[in-house]
């Protein structure tokens, strides 16, 4: 394994600013029409107080879209909370958002019920925005304490928006009798699709040029190699990419070769296009 100072010099050798390929973030992302529908909706949600659920197979981007998503909206006109650990248990959770709105939580779940009440009140006209990553881990008591929150002020309108990120089968866990009652407040359910091949010659494309590297640093067989071998998931795409160009470099290579995709592929454990084909063959 190659350490920092090792991949520093390769990315000198190659006449590059640094290793291309990091992990999609803000600066890689892809306007595809899919994620703009998403953010539209998202948009939508936070100013109806209403409830989304964003899915989508692992590491096609769900949380990166929310996070941007998140980090974009007017403070003046909302307070977004995001909560990551899908581990919390029901009286958890509520003390988790009383210390994300500014208050001292406490192990007394009536105790944070009033803290968040109170936190909401002095948010004035602003919308509170939670997000739930990982949403089809949590578990059903602690998704119920979630939904009673939106009724805090039942006369008027839900408390907040909220958001819910997921894997494919969440829709369908939310469909059973002990999560219906939150299934029936979701206002929109939207999915993100893998990229195209296309979009993922895009991304290959601009991941060289963030580092100062042409296009012409990969071959069009190995881009399209890492494009089938990623299913078209970003998080995929970006890790063979990443090994693809380290092994290239390592190997003192000026282009990035199908050969070297392959040895990406025999590091990288988790390869989604691979897997579905595995998963096909018969015993």
């Amino acid at each position: 394994m190659k350490n920092e100072a090792d991949l520093s010099l390769l990315a000198r050798q190659w006449g590059a600013s640094a290793v291309p390929f990091g992990l999609v973030n803000g600066q890689d992302w892809l306007e595809t029409p899919g994620a703009q529908k998403a953010w539209t909706a998202l948009n939508q949600t936070a100013a109806l107080r209403s409830v989304l659920l964003l899915s989508g197979p692992n590491g096609v981007g769900k949380s990166v879209l929310a996070g941007r998503w998140m980090r974009a909206l007017d403070a003046r006109l909302f307070a977004p909370v995001c909560l990551t650990q899908a581990t919390l248990s029901g009286t958890a959770i509520l003390a988790a958002l009383a210390a994300k709105l500014g208050k001292a939580a406490s192990f007394f779940r009536q105790r944070n019920l009033q803290l968040i009440e109170a936190a909401l009140g002095e948010l004035e006209r602003r919308i509170l925005v939670v997000i739930l990553d990982e949403a089809q881990n949590y578990s059903q008591p602690s998704l119920e304490e979630v939904r009673l929150l939106l009724g805090l002020n039942l006369p008027e309108q839900p408390a907040f928006a909220l958001v819910l990120i997921g894997d494919e089968y969440l829709l369908a866990s939310l469909k059973l009798r002990n999560q219906r009652a939150l299934y029936s407040r979701l206002a929109c359910q939207l999915s993100l699709d893998p990229w195209t091949p296309a979009q993922c010659a895009q991304y290959l494309g601009a991941g060289l040029g963030a580092v100062g590297l042409s296009a012409a640093a990969l071959e069009p067989a190995a881009a399209e190699l890492l494009a089938s071998a990623s299913a078209g998931l970003p998080r995929s795409l970006a890790l063979l990419a990443r090994a693809a160009w380290i092994a290239a470099a390592t190997a003192q290579a000026q282009k990035i070769t199908p050969a070297h995709v392959q040895a990406a592929l025999e590091q990288v454990p988790c390869v989604p296009g691979l897997l579905a084909t595995t998963a096909a063959t018969p015993i």
